[in-house]
């Protein structure tokens, strides 16, 4: 892979990992952030990709389905996604 791939790449994949541990220890309360990110960390190149675009898939899927209830239903998502972060 070119150098400028891997330099633009590389952040950006640590970035989603990031939020989907984020996102993963939302739900699961008796782990932290960090525990969740080494858990990540520790797979392979594969089940990371298949975790995170899991995540994020899922994600997405939710957006797409609070999007048919218009403004109140994003407004709803979002509140939820905040809620669950914090």
């Amino acid at each position: 892979m070119p150098m400028t791939h891997h330099s633009l790449l590389s952040p950006m994949g640590q970035m989603c990992r990031t939020v989907s541990a984020t996102l993963i220890a939302g739900v699961w309360r008796s782990r932290s952030i960090a525990e969740v990110e080494g858990r990540i960390k520790r797979l392979g190149l594969r089940e990371q990709a298949g975790v995170v675009g899991g995540v994020l898939g899922l994600l997405l899927l939710l957006s797409l389905f609070a999007a048919q209830f218009g403004i109140p239903g994003l407004l709803v998502f979002w509140l939820g996604v905040i809620a669950l972060v914090n």
